[in-house]
């Protein structure tokens, strides 16, 4: 799985998830809710009761009409409440909140159950503007003595200032949750967008890649029959061409395997094949292929590789590139005259690891390019200057790198060198170390 499908599936998580916790939080909601419902409930029976145990007070051994009105008043108190009243056991109202209603008869039917009830009750009906109302009742005692019925009545509207909070809560709680949807939808819908584009990229690139191999495949072809069958073999000048030829057809043949590589990356068919190589190995032919042009450029090649043929566990085909790319780069960008170091051996911070660096004198990276220069088709104004390519090298060697749980390092002192390197950790040795694979290379002189 490539990072961008890796991408895909973890929206595509995240929106399932959010989908969950949508439907959780809707549930969650209605238990809250009814629990809030059900504790105010609670709170109001309660609150009936007391307002029983005090009307008791008022009403004996003599009623205090003063201490009634008073009692009622303060129970109104409560902004949950939204009537209050005292009732004898014949309908009578002895205190009511609407002091109007004082003296009236309450022949209601929720009066007519609450006086009849031995114990607190609480009954649902719907008033006259069609508004939910609940009638909480509890039975005003004096010892075994009944002097009448204590009644608090709530509506929708004043239990709101109860359970409005709380609502209000849980429902920017589940909008919160809701806004996420359409935005992981987004970023889907450009994700796929965004894959499209990048198969559209890796066809095209597959094709001209397969196009310009088969080219390459022809002239090279061409230029070892012509170089073969050259009549004036001592000809320096014939030959130089006939090098020349052949290097630039091994450029393009490196152009051409870092735009397939980068496509197939870029669509995850990209395979490892891992096994043990020796790094040494690799450099010969990545050397050997830039041989004319460090020649023609006057530059001092060195190279500086300790210890043994110690073997790596990695692709030798995509570290062959790595290794060409590295090199051919600094043979590329040096100015004419200058040097080009290739150093392989132990890491220095860590001898369990094997590190490949390579450096050219000359212009330099200015700090700010060194960023951006593992980017796609990212290239240098003094880069642009100095030679032909397409960007791509850099980027392809450090996706390969990153496969192999690496990267490409970078460091560059402006006007003096710049140096890339990579480390690699070594393979445990499962027998006897391999023969040396190539012959020891000079340490110093002109190639």
């Amino acid at each position: 799985m490539n990072i961008k499908q890796y991408r895909e599936t973890i929206v595509n998580v995240i929106l399932a998830l959010s989908l969950v916790i949508l439907l959780v939080i809707a549930g969650i909601s209605g238990l809250i809710q009814e629990s809030a419902r059900n504790a105010a409930f609670a709170a109001m029976a309660q609150r009936a009761d007391m307002f029983a145990a005090r009307a008791g007070a008022a009403l004996f051994p003599r009623t205090d009409p003063f201490a009634l009105h008073f009692l009622v008043n303060t129970v109104m108190m409560d902004p949950t409440v939204g009537s209050a009243a005292v009732l004898r056991q014949d309908g009578t109202i002895r205190s009511h909140s609407d002091p109007e209603k004082i003296g009236e008869t309450d022949a209601g039917k929720e009066s007519e159950a609450a006086r009849s009830a031995r114990t607190p009750l609480l009954q649902e009906f719907r008033d006259a503007e069609g508004r939910d109302c609940y009638y909480f009742s509890s039975p005003v005692l004096v010892g075994k003595r009944r002097l009448g019925t204590a009644v608090v009545v709530s509506t929708e509207d004043t239990l709101d200032e109860l359970l409005g909070p709380t609502r209000q809560k849980l429902l920017f709680i589940f909008l919160a949750a809701l806004a996420a949807i359409p935005v992981l939808l987004q970023l889907r819908y450009l994700l796929r967008a965004e894959q499209r584009a990048a198969a559209m990229k890796s066809a095209m690139m597959r094709t001209v890649s397969h196009e310009f191999n088969n080219a390459i495949t022809v002239i090279d072809a061409a230029v070892f029959m012509l170089s073969e069958t050259e009549p004036d073999k001592s000809n320096a000048r014939r030959a130089a061409v006939y090098d020349t030829l052949k290097f630039e057809t091994k450029s393009l043949g490196r152009y051409v395997k870092n735009i397939l590589n980068e496509a197939r990356m870029a669509s995850g068919r990209f395979r490892l094949e891992k096994k043990e190589i020796a790094l040494r190995d690799l450099v010969a032919p990545a050397v050997y292929s830039m041989e004319g042009l460090m020649r023609q450029k006057s530059v001092t090649f060195r190279l500086d590789i300790t210890g043994g043929p110690v073997p790596v566990l990695a692709d030798q085909e995509a570290m062959s590139l790595v290794v060409s790319n590295l090199i051919g780069n600094a043979v590329k960008y040096v100015p004419s005259g200058g040097n080009v170091l290739v150093r392989l051996g132990p890491d220095q911070a860590n001898p369990a690891n094997v590190r490949f660096y390579v450096q050219n004198s000359g212009r330099g990276i200015a700090p700010e390019d060194i960023k951006k220069l593992k980017q796609e088709f990212y290239r240098t104004e003094d880069a642009k200057v100095a030679a032909s390519g397409f960007g791509l090298g850099l980027r392809i060697s450090n996706d390969m790198l990153q496969l192999h749980g690496s990267e490409l390092e970078i460091n560059s002192e402006t006007g003096k060198y710049s140096a890339f390197s990579f480390t690699l950790p070594a393979a445990e040795r499962q027998g006897p170390p391999p023969a040396p694979a190539m012959a020891p290379a000079k340490k110093k002189g002109k190639a």
